[in-house]
């Protein structure tokens, strides 16, 4: 498999091929471990020039409760007085540069990421709703979009390791009160993009 264990000294690690960096964690460390294994998938996307050649076992024990992409309530803004909601609705890379996988197994690499951004460009002139739970019944409408990329946060100021370096934020509002409600009573909201895109397979 393309994702191989290593070891440095007495530290175990991951690398990507036999000739990868070891990227190593501490002994009983399963978020170390992890992260070791995030980073060694990276260092694939890298190597392979944007297609890592990776079994579903290289990631499918990273993605677990703390790794899927997902909207804590004490993470989405809720304004109350105007029944509008906002939060990450795509996060790709994150603050660190670590490459993301999202809640359904798949990632969108930052090489690739001009295509999701030009996605939600289409999107907010062409259809800015909302709906519930997949129901597509229009019940929530765009207010706030903003779609971040390294070279955006740097013109904005903004210093490295803050922000997302590939990730989609949204925001949308809810004129009826039972539907914000509703929301506002879930207890892990989140936003999901819902829409047709080619896949790549980077498994072999």
């Amino acid at each position: 498999m393309p994702v191989m264990s290593c070891t440095v000294g007495e530290k175990n690690g991951y690398k990507y091929g036999e000739s990868g960096h070891c990227y190593t964690f501490e002994a009983n460390d399963e978020s170390g471990r992890k992260e070791a294994k995030r980073k060694a998938i990276v260092q694939g996307v890298a190597i392979e020039g944007g297609t890592p050649k990776l079994e579903k076992a290289d990631y499918e024990d990273l993605i677990d409760e703390e790794t899927i992409i997902k909207l804590e309530p004490e993470t989405m803004v809720k304004n109350n007085s105007n029944n509008c909601i906002f939060g990450w609705a795509y996060l790709a890379v994150d603050k660190d540069g670590v490459q993301q996988i999202d809640h359904s197994g798949e990632l969108v690499k930052e090489a690739d990421f001009e295509d999701m951004e030009l996605a939600v460009y289409a999107y907010n002139l062409a259809f800015r709703e909302a709906d519930m739970q997949h129901d597509c019944i229009a019940k929530g409408y765009l207010v706030e979009s903003m779609v971040f990329t390294k070279e955006k946060i740097k013109a904005m100021g903004i210093p490295d390791g803050i922000l997302p370096k590939a990730a989609v934020w949204l925001g949308f509002h809810f004129p009826d009160d039972n539907d914000y409600n509703e929301i506002c009573k879930m207890s892990k909201p989140m936003f999901s993009l819902y829409g047709k895109a080619t896949k790549e397979v980077i498994e072999e």
